[in-house]
């Protein structure tokens, strides 16, 4: 019962922050998406050339 509590809880929390997101951002919320996206991109292609960098040594 409290897992089913707070399973819902999250989603109804999560679904709150999308709406704001989208309903907030309007037209300018996909630049802010794809920005949060490459920002990601990179951070994970930084992390994987180190790992690589120190793999090859």
């Amino acid at each position: 019962m409290k897992d089913g509590i707070l399973l819902l809880l999250t989603g109804l929390v999560v679904a709150g922050l999308s709406w704001a997101f989208w309903h907030f951002l309007g037209a300018d919320a996909m630049n802010v998406w794809m920005t949060i996206m490459l920002a990601g991109i990179a951070a994970d292609n930084f992390r994987l050339r180190k790992k690589l960098r120190n793999y090859v040594k």
